[in-house]
């Protein structure tokens, strides 16, 4: 039976009982699954959160995406869930600073490829994405997709690969430090902006640098001290 999601670790909890509900045959092999909006009403918890969850899921094959269908439960899912549940490695929880400098490695060297290979509509199109709100989910969503962006402007397979593997763990990050968010987001369009600034000038030591400035910036913001990087 699916309940309100604890208001502490809500990413988590939500991946939990959706993981139990699963293997207890809530759903068959195959089937589609509520959708985002019934789930999140279910759940008590915004859409975003139920959005990143799925992510996580599909990530393990558990589930799969239709365009224009819903999400689909896979027909091994029990199967592949007893495998990946190992609660280490579905659950285990990265400790943060370990998080935000393996991000400043992955995607401060994104950022230097991007700026050394995009073209001026790479960056024309990339800066499309960027926009002022005060929603948190659509600030959430935007700033995944600019990421995401940007990674394919770099041309490398591997760090795009890279990113994706740890898109979990910063979804998980960023639901447990959501409402302390909000803070951030009035440093968000400038630092996008400096680094859009680099991006387009050419200049890769720059980018590096502003994509650094940018990850641990936010992050200084939850927690009000400047982190060491």
């Amino acid at each position: 039976m699916i309940t309100a999601a604890t208001r502490s670790t809500l990413h988590e909890n939500v991946l939990k009982q959706l993981c139990a509900a699963i293997e207890s045959g809530q759903w068959a092999p195959g089937s589609g699954l509520p959708s985002e909006l019934d789930l999140a009403r279910q759940f008590k918890v915004s859409r975003n959160c139920i959005r990143e969850v799925m992510k996580v899921l599909a990530n393990r094959g558990i589930v799969r995406a239709k365009p224009g269908s819903g999400t689909f439960l896979s027909e091994n899912a029990k199967a592949l869930l007893h495998f990946t549940k190992s609660d280490k490695y579905i659950f285990d929880k990265i400790n943060l600073k370990e998080l935000i400098e393996t991000r400043c490695l992955v995607e401060g060297q994104i950022a230097y490829y991007a700026a050394k290979r995009g073209s001026e509509e790479d960056f024309v199109r990339l800066e499309s994405l960027l926009y002022e709100t005060e929603d948190l989910d659509a600030s959430h969503e935007m700033h995944v997709r600019f990421h995401e962006g940007l990674a394919e402007i770099s041309g490398s397979r591997l760090l795009k690969r890279l990113l994706k593997s740890i898109q979990n763990e910063i979804s998980v990050q960023r639901e447990q430090y959501k409402e302390l968010h909000t803070a951030g987001l009035k440093n968000l369009m400038y630092s996008h902006s400096e680094l859009l600034h680099h991006l387009k000038a050419h200049d890769p030591k720059g980018a590096r640098k502003a994509m650094v400035n940018h990850i641990v910036a936010v992050w200084s913001t939850i927690f009000g001290v400047p982190l060491d990087i």
